[in-house]
């Protein structure tokens, strides 16, 4: 019995730092800008220092597959990268905790959704987690006069971002069954820096001013959002089951929140933080309403 209490305590663990992890991108981000990165060449350092360590990690440790280039996998690359790109320019114009909390709704779109797609069975939670999503967006983004209106094309690239992780996700939940999460991860990658390079190839060839400052930031990205929060994610999965760790991946808006106010001196008023628990909690129903997939990456 206590062994098995230390492995559900060491499973939850690893979830709750992997969701940290997950967590400081949008810090990051934000400090990124501040050091004169623009949000292209950020998103391709990224995903460039992802696959190189992804492809290190792979290599010598778990000796499996580097890619899966199945059309799945493809789709997903190619949603994961347009939406990376679009959450990226909503902190250009949102602070870090409100663009991640609009972001957060995604689970609820998704568990509709794949109630269309998948013909998942229709509960009241998923309803109660529409509404809920939907009355949170409206008071974080100020929509009604509640408080300070948000940048309508912050609010645009936030909710458009949330679109596209929904359908990565959508696709995920079949792709994520039938390949290795890292091996999607290093695919995806590979696609991103492909999809990126030939949009932003003037602003990436002045990285060879790149600062001692800005390259730390960019490696910390892919050490912290990628690669150690894929992998204890992974580590945690397989102590406590997915349906458990889905549900203690849903403290990342949280400690995304809590940071921001530290690092970056942000904070909400009373209306964003009564939607801001509406968005955590709609989500929380989302995830608990359906059933829980592998689909952080």
């Amino acid at each position: 019995m206590f062994a098995n209490r230390s492995n559900e305590f060491l499973g939850s663990m690893s979830i709750c730092f992997s969701a940290f992890m997950y967590a400081t991108l949008p810090i990051l981000v934000k400090l990124a800008y501040t050091s004169g990165l623009t949000a292209g060449k950020v998103l391709w350092l990224r995903y460039l220092f992802s696959f190189v360590l992804l492809a290190i990690f792979i290599s010598l440790v778990t000796k499996g597959s580097l890619l899966s280039l199945s059309p799945p996998v493809i789709a997903q690359g190619i949603f994961l990268t347009i939406g990376g790109l679009l959450y990226f320019y909503a902190l250009e114009w949102l602070s870090a905790g409100v663009a991640t909390i609009i972001f957060f709704s995604h689970p609820v779109f998704v568990a509709i959704l794949s109630i269309l797609v998948y013909k998942e069975k229709i509960v009241l939670r998923l309803f109660l987690g529409l509404v809920l999503a939907v009355l949170g967006i409206v008071l974080v983004s100020g929509i009604g006069g509640l408080s300070s209106s948000l940048p309508s094309l912050g609010l645009v690239y936030a909710l458009s971002s949330c679109l596209c992780y929904t359908l990565y996700s959508l696709v995920g939940q079949k792709a994520m069954d039938q390949h290795d999460p890292l091996s999607v991860t290093a695919t995806i990658s590979m696609l991103a820096i492909l999809l990126l390079t030939p949009v932003f190839y003037r602003d990436l060839a002045t990285l060879i001013h790149i600062t001692p400052a800005q390259l730390g930031i960019a490696l910390a990205m892919a050490v912290l959002n990628t690669l150690l929060a894929v992998l204890f994610f992974l580590k945690g999965l397989k102590r406590i089951g997915a349906t458990r760790a889905t549900l203690l991946s849903t403290a990342e808006p949280v400690f995304c929140l809590l940071m921001a106010y530290i690092i970056l001196g942000e904070s909400l008023n009373l209306w964003q933080v009564a939607g801001s628990a509406m968005i955590i909690a709609s989500m929380l129903l989302a995830v608990y309403a359906r059933p829980a997939s592998l689909e952080k990456i």
